[in-house]
């Protein structure tokens, strides 16, 4: 996993031989349910696997869990990702948890 930082969007990727995942948040201050979730670009319409609901629910169900886990109360005002990225076996779920793991342990994100 390789977790980098632009402005106020942290991101992880996630390569491996058979699925590559990239997922780029920015955390929210405030209590508003509101969460803008945003293609990056480019990417081509016409090998779209993964929809925005998706990528949502996914990343809604690993806050969800790493919160409670971590007894934090972490909220997101954005989420980025690439809709050519395919999102079996919850992997979006697993990289909001890992990446908030690595914020909240302090670790370092590099600097893009």
């Amino acid at each position: 996993m390789r977790f980098t930082k632009k402005d106020d969007m942290y991101r992880i990727n996630r390569i491996t031989s058979s699925q590559d995942n990239i997922l780029g948040v920015c955390f929210s201050e405030n209590n508003s349910s509101g969460i803008e979730v945003i293609r990056f670009s480019p990417y081509d319409d016409s090998q779209i696997q993964t929809s925005e609901d998706q990528v949502l629910e996914q990343v809604l169900l690993g806050l969800k869990t790493v919160n409670y886990a971590l007894g934090t109360s972490y909220k997101l005002s954005k989420i980025y990702f690439l809709p050519s990225e395919n999102a079996a076996n919850q992997v979006y779920s697993l990289l909001i948890t890992q990446l908030i793991r690595h914020y909240h342990d302090g670790k370092k994100f590099k600097e893009i």
